[in-house]
């Protein structure tokens, strides 16, 4: 499988006041495109659970009002207890918009970190692309 793609639409809601894609809503489309990465797998076991422990982001060039953009996700790197997830955003013409990273930590149902589960490592495996 290795890339993860998702379309998302900007929306007028996304902008800044000079008419780009604010830079913190690029968190949020990294967030939609995990989303998506996982929801089948989390359907079938809502017992795996992880959180954001680092984002980074790169910003290219800006996107605008009315562009498709095409978020690809995938893992690369898979520890003891998380996972990197890596994006890139490209527009209708292919152009890189941005690139970023997630560090995923996996926890218990109290919050506390936990092993990859074997379910988990599975998974990731099948979207990890390495680098």
């Amino acid at each position: 499988m290795a890339r993860f793609a998702t379309n998302i639409q900007v929306r007028y809601r996304d902008l800044d006041t000079y008419g780009h894609v604010n830079n913190a809503v690029y968190l949020t489309y990294f967030e939609v495109a995990r989303v998506g990465a996982f929801l089948d797998l989390f359907k079938k076991n809502p017992e795996l659970r992880f959180v954001i422990a680092h984002a980074s982001i790169d910003f290219i060039r800006p996107a605008r009002l009315a562009q498709e953009l095409t978020v690809y996700t995938w893992v690369s790197r898979i520890g003891n207890t998380s996972f990197t997830l890596e994006y890139e955003i490209v527009n209708q013409k292919g152009e890189l918009v941005a690139k970023g990273a997630t560090v995923q930590v996996t926890i218990d149902a109290e919050g506390k970190k936990e092993k990859v589960s074997d379910t988990l490592r599975t998974y990731l495996e099948t979207l990890y692309e390495e680098h």
